[in-house]
């Protein structure tokens, strides 16, 4: 299991989240403790990036919804 802190990157000031693993104790994750991060140049994940890690949602398609009862009904704009 991982808790997931709020952070600022150092170099682009913007909030983040870093991890940490309290199951198998180990320390939080960003570029000043993690080889792989530093690697990467990065410090954490913005929120929509951690939100990507955990879900394949890509959002409701509320456009072609709308285009699709308009063809339906026969609307036209």
């Amino acid at each position: 299991m991982a808790i997931w802190n709020q952070a600022t990157d150092l170099a682009t000031k913007q909030t983040i989240w870093v991890s940490t693993n309290v199951v198998a104790g180990r320390p939080q994750l960003n570029s000043h403790s993690s080889e792989c991060y530093a690697r990467d140049g990065i410090d954490g994940f913005p929120a929509n990036e951690l939100a990507g890690l955990h879900t394949d949602y890509v959002g409701n398609d509320w456009q072609s919804k709308i285009v699709e009862f308009q063809e339906k009904w026969g609307i036209v704009d």
